[in-house]
């Protein structure tokens, strides 16, 4: 049996690098269907440092045994029998959603990533056939998209955040062209949330960040087209949202933060009838905030979730990519060697110069 290096998860949290088999064709659940990938890098996310060194406490940890990294960018290595959508040598990048049922009230609305019928880890490649933090992964064709030829390799790592903004702000917010947006969060999933309401003609856009954040992601979020940026430690957001849209508030607040005080902020500074989303506890398998229901019930707030992508998102990241209506190449700042993987990830867990971490196999 071929071996190689693997990044893996543990049940209990624990995160190591070790020896894995490589995968075979024919030997896992996507067979004839299934596709060998070779990997050129995997990007940290979030979700991942949550489940290394931080407090585990109410953490969501892998449901078994498994290869992680799910921001994958690859090349097609070998094809199974009944392959017909790619073929050795494509570029790809890998729709994350592998299992559900097909026949549940969501799978038959095209939601997958909500099926009905299995929790949300075991509908992941990631957490159940092994994911994209080894030389090589197994993936089912019809969850692989060939890449634009405009977008290097490194930066594809940041496809699937992409998909999962377009997840957020188009298919469960429906934001419109001239839509004002608060963003709560200047990371690199809330600075591609700002580019995909830029490319939808949504705005003004503001954004927060903490006095940690001002110097480079706030700057990097300001280049990048994004209207009023606030340092919530230095400046009062509910102010300066009230002051610049007349008293009103905005129309959407995206929350990407994972942190308690923006849940509060975010009923605060929407208008009447407006809508929030609260995304940022996700990666952390959750967050417990007290919400005072009299903001959402007299100013009749829409609250969603959110949670991964549909095929739509991903079909409509890879066209605004193409045509560069989204740019992901300054928000890929550090490459890192597998060997040097806990480097990466305590760079990403801690540094306020980074925005995303690659991981090279």
């Amino acid at each position: 049996m071929e071996m190689m290096k693997g990044l893996v998860a543990y049940p209990n949290g624990d995160i190591m690098l070790e020896e894995v088999p490589v995968p075979e064709l024919g030997n896992n659940p996507y067979a004839p269907h299934d596709v060998l990938c070779e990997v050129l890098y995997c990007g940290i996310c979030g979700s991942d440092i949550h489940k290394w060194k931080a407090d585990k406490k109410g953490v969501k940890t892998s449901p078994k045994k498994v290869v992680v990294g799910h921001e994958i960018v690859s090349v097609v290595k070998e094809v199974g029998p009944a392959v017909t959508r790619v073929k050795p040598g494509d570029r790809v990048v890998h729709e994350i959603v592998t299992f559900y049922c097909g026949h549940c009230p969501n799978c038959l609305e095209g939601k997958f990533n909500i099926c009905n019928t299995i929790p949300p880890m075991e509908g992941r490649a990631h957490f159940m056939t092994g994911g994209g933090f080894a030389k090589y992964t197994v993936w089912p064709e019809w969850q692989l998209h060939i890449l634009p030829e405009n977008i290097s390799d490194v930066e594809a790592v940041l496809v699937e955040p992409t998909a999962g903004s377009i997840h957020s702000v188009i298919s469960r917010m429906g934001i419109r062209a001239g839509e004002s947006v608060a963003i709560l969060g200047p990371g690199a999933r809330g600075i591609l949330m700002a580019q995909v309401c830029q490319a939808i003609g949504a705005g003004p856009i503001f954004m927060s960040g903490l006095e940690r954040d001002e110097a480079f992601r706030l700057e990097m979020a300001k280049s990048m087209g994004v209207d009023t940026v606030i340092n919530v430690e230095k400046e009062d957001l509910r102010s300066i949202i009230m002051e610049k849209t007349n008293g009103i508030g905005v129309d959407n607040v995206l929350e990407n933060t994972g942190s308690v005080e923006p849940i509060d902020e975010s009923l605060d500074i929407v208008r009447k009838g407006g809508k929030v989303l609260w995304a940022g506890g996700g990666i952390r398998g959750g967050i417990v905030a007290p919400v005072d229901t009299y903001k959402i019930i007299v100013k009749e707030i829409t609250v969603y979730g959110e949670i991964s992508q549909i095929p739509y998102d991903w079909h409509t990241a890879l066209h605004l990519l193409g045509t560069g209506a989204v740019k992901l190449k300054p928000l890929v700042t550090h490459v890192f060697d597998l060997d040097d993987w806990e480097a990466g990830f305590d760079l990403a867990a801690a540094s306020p110069e980074c925005l995303r971490v690659a991981i090279k196999p």
